[in-house]
C-alpha cells in the first residue's frame, strides 16, 4: 500500500486568521480600525466622552470633538499626542492630527 499524504494540514485558528488578515486588501482596513481605536485607548475615557468621530486617511488622523476648550487644550500638545499614538501603534502611521 502507498502511503497517503495528508492534503490538508491542520492549522490553528490564530494562523488562519493571520493569513486572512495579511491579505493585501484587508491590511489597510485593519490598520485604519486599529489606528482609530488607538485614539480612545491612548487618550482615555474622559477625552473619549467628548470625541464624536475619529477617521484616518492618507497618514492624517481626523478627530472631531464636542468641546471647543478641550480642542484648544489638545492643540497645544498635538505633537506629544501624535508621538504617544505612534508609540502605542508601534510604527509611525500618523504624520498629522487634525482636530475639528
Amino acid at each position: 500500500m502507498m502511503k497517503q499524504d495528508n492534503k490538508f494540514k491542520i492549522k490553528s485558528i490564530k494562523d488562519v486568521l493571520k493569513e486572512v488578515i495579511t491579505q493585501k486588501p484587508l491590511i489597510k482596513g485593519v490598520q485604519n480600525v486599529r489606528i482609530c481605536n488607538s485614539w480612545a485607548e491612548v487618550m482615555g475615557e474622559n477625552i473619549q466622552k467628548y470625541t464624536t468621530q475619529v477617521r484616518f486617511s492618507h497618514n492624517i488622523l481626523f478627530v472631531s470633538l464636542k468641546s471647543a476648550p478641550l480642542k484648544m487644550e489638545l492643540k497645544f500638545n498635538i505633537d506629544v499626542i501624535k508621538a504617544r499614538l505612534n508609540k502605542h501603534l508601534g510604527k509611525e502611521f500618523i504624520k498629522k492630527i487634525v482636530l475639528n
